[in-house]
């Protein structure tokens, strides 16, 4: 009689029957790194030792794993859950830059299986092509971290922390070093604007003379405006949603959300503004229809005016933003800052608010430059 194999063990029931066992370690799981054992009670000798010898021999390969997940097929879990933590707009550019940028290369690729030198040529591919690649990587790294809390693939195998990410972009940058008016441009261009179009003029206006965003602007009612007081109460912005409609939602952060202040020819101009609109509509800066205008009108205001007035410097829009702070150089930071919005760390660790008096001193000297 042949030699049993000492790992099945001989089993009496209390009938007396005989059974055979066995309890085996197999491996490590091959996503938590846990040892894997397998066992098995049979009616007979053979069956139980087939089925140890074929544990064995496969190893965990026989232990049921996860089923494997595509980079796209974590996405399409992930997503929505991400969706409902963030802003629409951002969500919105998230949905964008996986499918323009994420997808293309790794959609299709399981992600246990992503390898650290085809992520470095991404990294260093998008580090050509953007100047903010690194937002790009982070999308990848919070999907990844999502998939190994879900047991897809295991958190040290996450390809962001095995390459070298590029400290820089190599892509050129625009030069904003004059992305700004002086005083003299400004009222050359505002001149040239009040003759072309008296909207478009009140717009850039407003723009220079309050430190405005321009989807700031573009979601002003006229019901934020106290003409009594000279303010105008910074409340929400125009931005893209999802799908690419758009939309309104709250500034940008908790410093957008402010007032500012108005010079006297300001008011003066919003007033003829308001009486120059034939359309009674609560949107200040209103299309055809009482609707909001695009985000990107603006910009073609900009080039029309441009276009009429070939001798002056062109700026971006958000330089009219730029010119405003520029415009303040001479007055207090802390009171500049918080009327446009815009702080640093620094900034906010040491200052909470604009005081009344603050975003006065702010105005007084802003009515000097008789804009």
């Amino acid at each position: 009689m042949p030699k049993r194999d000492k790992h099945i063990k001989e089993l009496t029931l209390k009938n007396g029957e005989k059974r055979y066992k066995f309890n085996t370690y197999i491996g490590l799981d091959p996503v938590t790194g846990k040892r894997v054992f397998s066992n098995g009670t049979f009616d007979n000798y053979n069956d139980a030792k087939d089925a140890y010898d074929k544990v064995r021999l496969e190893g965990t390969r026989h232990y049921a794993k996860p089923k494997q997940k595509t980079v796209d097929e974590v996405y399409k879990i992930w997503f929505p859950i991400y969706k409902n933590e963030v802003k629409e707009s951002t969500a919105n550019k998230t949905q964008i830059n996986y499918r323009v940028h994420i997808k293309p290369w790794f959609g299709d690729d399981y992600i246990d299986q992503i390898s650290s030198e085809k992520f470095q040529s991404f990294a260093n591919k998008k580090a050509q092509e953007l100047v903010k690649f690194r937002e790009i990587i982070n999308r990848f790294d919070q999907i990844y971290k999502y998939a190994a809390a879900m047991r897809y693939c295991r958190r040290e195998d996450n390809p962001v922390n095995m390459i070298i990410i590029p400290k820089k972009t190599t892509r050129k940058r625009r030069d904003i070093k004059t992305n700004f008016y002086t005083l003299e441009e400004l009222k050359a261009f505002l001149a040239a604007a009040q003759k072309y179009d008296f909207k478009y003029y009140t717009y850039f206006l407003l723009l220079a003379t309050t430190g405005l965003r321009k989807s700031e602007a573009l979601a002003l009612l006229w019901s934020d405006i106290d003409f009594n007081q000279k303010t105008v109460s910074v409340t929400k912005t125009l931005s893209t949603g999802m799908n690419n409609r758009q939309i309104v939602q709250t500034p940008k952060s908790a410093d957008s959300n402010r007032t500012a202040v108005l010079t006297s020819h300001m008011i003066d101009v919003l007033n003829e503004y308001h009486k120059k609109d034939k359309l009674i509509c609560p949107i200040v800066f209103h299309g055809s229809g009482n609707k909001y205008v695009s985000i990107s009108k603006p910009d073609r205001w900009l080039k029309n005016i441009y276009k009429q007035n070939p001798n002056l410097r062109e700026i971006t829009v958000h330089g009219f933003r730029h010119t405003y702070a520029t415009l303040n150089k001479s007055q207090s930071i802390k009171d500049v800052q918080a009327v446009m919005g815009h702080s640093d760390e620094f900034m906010t660790k040491h200052y909470t608010h604009s005081t009344e008096s603050g975003r006065e001193r702010v105005r007084q000297y802003m009515d000097t430059l008789n804009l």
